[in-house]
């Protein structure tokens, strides 16, 4: 799992105290942060998890944090909207995490996020992009400030995630008999190794061929 450097690491707890002050229905949660690419298309409670008492699962990506404190702030805002869904065990989106419904929306409302008057939801996504509030904006006018701090020596000591190792197809040898036509079969070399394999209508050893 992805951890975030400190100082970092500090202003996105010292956020997540500050919205459970305001949203006290929210557990305790380890953010992280990660040089990878944001995957906020596909927001299923699936990535999200327990450590104990404490919510996990939460990533704030290289590329929100670029944007500044601000919108750092109205990601982990979103984050905190699914995390309130998680725990009363509603169902926020559909379409495999891409679609937020309007479950989501009154969730993000409560963290201090809105729709944009007059703004329709989008086909694939529904409620996805709530903004931050006015409200919200003044309330964690510090964390921004914080972060907008912070962020700039962070950036470049990111995690950065593993590759996924690549599962490689041992290799196998190509064995035939003496059988007119030839029969052929395929072994590891290691099987090969601990023995001959006869043919049962010729009677002759398989050999490579």
């Amino acid at each position: 799992m992805s951890t975030s450097p400190s100082p970092l690491h500090e202003a996105l707890g010292d956020l997540w105290t500050h919205i459970r002050d305001a949203v006290p229905e929210l557990p305790p949660a380890r953010i992280a942060a990660s040089a990878a690419p944001s995957s906020a298309k596909h927001d299923s409670e699936s990535r999200l998890a327990w450590a104990g008492d404490v919510a996990v699962g939460v990533v704030v990506s290289a590329d929100v944090l670029k944007e500044g404190g601000a919108c750092t702030v109205e990601t982990v805002l979103h984050e905190a909207a699914h995390v309130l869904c998680w725990i009363r065990g509603q169902q926020d989106t559909n379409t495999r995490g891409a679609y937020h419904n309007g479950t989501y929306l009154a969730a993000a409302e409560e963290v201090g996020l809105h729709w944009p008057p007059g703004m329709a939801r989008t086909a694939t996504r529904g409620y996805a992009t709530p903004a931050l509030t006015v409200g919200a904006r003044e309330l964690y006018a510090d964390d921004i400030v914080a972060l907008d701090t912070v962020i700039p020596d962070a950036l470049p000591r990111l995690p950065v995630p593993e590759a996924p190792a690549k599962h490689r197809t041992p290799a196998r040898l190509t064995l035939q008999c003496q059988c007119k036509p030839v029969r052929k079969m395929q072994m590891s070399p290691t099987v090969v190794d601990r023995g001959p394999v006869l043919c049962g209508v010729c009677g002759q050893p398989f050999t490579p061929s």
